[in-house]
């Protein structure tokens, strides 16, 4: 099934209530499923943490849970000129990054 990253995006800044952009969603090609999440992310270890944590009790639905092991800190989020979000180099950063399950 297709996961709105956006969305997805949207649902974890409001469980940190950040306003400013600090996580990012993308895929990575899975075997067994033929996408799987990631999220790359700026937060500190605490507010890692937090998010996990109040992922279980939020109203995200399952399949768009990504997995503890799915979340990557990286210094920034990748942006074009026009200060939107470089798919692109964000889902080659996932790969490079993803070590699987």
């Amino acid at each position: 099934e297709m996961v709105p990253h956006a969305k997805l995006e949207e649902e974890l800044h409001q469980l940190l209530e950040l306003t400013e952009q600090a996580l990012a969603v993308t895929g990575v090609p899975d075997e067994r499923r033929g996408e799987r999440l990631v999220v790359l992310h700026t937060l500190s270890d605490e507010q890692l943490d937090e998010l996990i944590g109040k992922l279980d009790g939020s109203a995200i639905p399952n399949l768009w849970r990504p997995r503890p092991n799915a979340f990557y800190k990286i210094d920034e989020i990748p942006l074009l000129g026009t200060g939107k979000t470089d798919l692109r180099r964000l889902k080659n950063m996932a790969k490079e990054l993803d070590v699987g399950e």
